[in-house]
């Protein structure tokens, strides 16, 4: 089996799970789903390449958990976009926002960068602007990370 063929395989069913679960966009334009779909095969797809070499067994114990942070960060990000102009009788906001940091630090092994930080701030500003594609452009941004995730 060719290399390509087993990253495709193995990143197949955790991708599967995004596109099947509605409730991961349904707060979002299609164009915001879209882009944080690529986000999350992306991400997926990026695993698998890093496990290649591992036993199945251990890459989809990776694959697994990796496919869990992602779809708990893109709960959150449409969760988070979706209370944008929302009143709220308590901060629910900060609470989603904590939980999907923390995810991203579990998947990323790494603190936010200073730009993540600005991205926050920006999720804020846009936020309290009441600004649903701002709120969803930063939020989308402080999830992108320029270094790939290691294995």
């Amino acid at each position: 089996m060719s290399s390509n063929h087993l990253i495709q395989q193995r990143a197949r069913p955790y991708v599967e799970l995004l596109l099947e679960n509605s409730s991961l966009r349904d707060s979002l334009t299609d164009e915001q789903a879209a882009a944080l779909l690529a986000w999350g095969t992306a991400v997926i797809t990026e695993k698998a390449v890093l496990t290649a070499q591992f036993p199945d067994e251990e890459a989809n114990r990776i694959l697994e958990q990796t496919g869990t942070a992602v779809r708990l960060i893109m709960q959150g990000v449409n969760d988070l976009v979706g209370d944008v102009g929302r009143p709220l009788a308590f901060d629910i906001i900060d609470d989603t926002m904590m939980r999907l940091l923390k995810n991203l630090r579990w998947l990323t092994d790494r603190r936010l960068t200073p730009g993540q930080q600005d991205q926050r701030e920006a999720y804020n500003r846009a936020r309290d602007e009441g600004d649903a594609d701002a709120a969803f452009a930063a939020l989308l941004a402080l999830i992108g990370f320029e270094d790939s995730p290691s294995a």
